[in-house]
Parts: structure tokens; C-alpha cells; sequence
């Protein structure tokens, strides 16, 4: 007995786009041109990376720079008149 593949059509726009509409946001595809008319994507897999480890701005956050960072304040904000 034969499968029946379900087809989805897809129409790239002025600007080379094209949208996927099971594909969730971000989601990264490789792209093979066989040189006979067809084209495959495929999902390329990637662990996301935490974008600030733990630990990691800490070197930012010292009581030396809140003072400047409080004196700066000081000198912009004016109070009720």
C-alpha cells in the first residue's frame, strides 16, 4: 500500500524570505541545493547557552562603583522644588 505525504507549499517574498510555519522562532536550518529543482533544510540542533554564567558579573558589581554610580545620580537628578 502506498503513504501519502502531506506537501506544504512555501513562496519566498521580494527579500529571499520564506516562512515555516512549524518551525518555532530562532530555529537554525542548513541549506542543500541539489541542482535539480529541489532544496533541503535541515534543522541544524544546538544547546542554548546561558548568557550570563553564574558568577560571571559579579567583577561589575562592587560597593566602589555603586559609589561613583550613586554621585553621577546625584548630579542628574533634581528633587521637587
Amino acid at each position: 500500500m502506498w503513504e501519502i505525504i502531506a506537501v506544504k507549499t512555501l513562496t519566498v517574498d521580494s527579500q529571499q524570505r520564506i516562512q515555516i510555519p512549524d518551525a518555532p522562532p530562532d530555529t537554525v536550518f542548513t541549506y542543500e541545493n541539489h541542482g535539480n529543482g529541489t532544496i533541503t533544510l535541515t534543522v541544524v540542533k544546538t544547546e542554548p547557552k546561558q548568557r550570563f554564567p553564574k558568577g560571571s558579573l559579579a567583577k561589575y558589581l562592587t560597593e566602589e562603583r555603586d559609589r561613583e554610580q550613586l554621585a553621577i545620580l546625584k548630579g542628574c537628578v533634581q528633587g521637587p522644588q
